[in-house]
């Protein structure tokens, strides 16, 4: 069968299940990656669709029509960290010592310079969206891919994962993943109601978050111990602190006008 994939705010393909089962080996594409196929009601995580194990399906079929927009294309933010069935004690103790000089400074740099990039690209998509109605597509896909290293670096830094992040832009199929549906069309309107954003966007989110980020704090020491003496990070815990990120970015994304979704109060998928 032929399946379309949605990769850093675009769609793509179609491709046949052999050609996904490769790059999903490869890394080239991650299990976060949505996918759709004619008759799938709606976009799905690529490994429900495709196992990189799986051998060949049905031949490819000629799609009539289109898939459907992902999330009405108006800037969905897909956020998963993986938990892990069991968590290295090594690497928490490693992590928390020493992760100052290998973990957190060498790609804070890296992203340091990037977020000063990012900052010029925004407000050269600030005026393209005033005046074209379009985010331009690789100014948006170069500050998604920034987001995108920037979860998979913070994931290792909160403990949420293990392993050490890949440098380099874009999601590296390692467990964590971001994707935000770029919108086919950007709305003029939520481009100048940006400037108001502190107001109507960060107060009360702002708000919620403070709450929300001082019991992310306090799980964060107990999901510390929980690993040290268990070497399991306790499910619920680990749902909370990535319903932090999630409900961040999203907030994040409506702000600098990767969406035109005002985010929802909430960290749930």
């Amino acid at each position: 069968m032929q399946i379309y994939l949605f990769i850093n705010g675009e769609q793509v393909g179609p491709y046949s299940t052999e050609k996904i089962q490769a790059m999903l080996v490869s890394g080239a594409v991650t299990p976060e990656t949505m996918a759709w196929y004619e008759g799938l009601p709606e976009w799905t995580p690529v490994t429900q669709v495709v196992q990189p194990s799986a051998v060949g399906g049905p031949g490819d079929i000629v799609i009539e029509g289109g898939p459907p927009q992902l999330a009405g294309g108006d800037g969905e933010v897909v956020l998963n960290i993986q938990h892990q069935a069991e968590y290295s004690r090594g690497q928490l103790l490693l992590r928390t010592f020493l992760g100052i000089f290998y973990l957190i400074l060498p790609h804070a740099i890296c992203l340091m310079f990037l977020g000063l990039a990012m900052n010029v690209c925004t407000l050269i998509a600030w005026f393209a969206i005033l005046f074209t109605g379009s985010y331009p597509a690789g100014i948006y896909s170069f500050v998604v891919s920034m987001h995108q290293w920037s979860v998979r670096w913070m994931a290792r830094v909160v403990n949420l994962m293990d392993g050490y992040p890949a440098f380099g832009m874009g999601n590296k199929g390692d467990g964590a993943g971001l994707e935000i549906a770029r919108p086919v069309k950007s709305s003029r309107l939520h481009c100048v109601l940006r400037l108001f954003a502190p107001i109507y966007v960060g107060i009360p989110h702002g708000i919620c978050l403070v709450f929300r980020q001082i019991a992310g704090i306090i799980l964060f020491v107990v999901a510390f111990f929980a690993v040290l003496f268990t070497g399991k990070y306790p499910k619920g815990m680990h749902d909370f602190q990535v319903g932090n990120f999630r409900w961040s970015m999203r907030v994040m994304a409506y702000i600098t006008m990767l969406s035109d979704r005002y985010p929802p109060f909430s960290g749930k998928p």
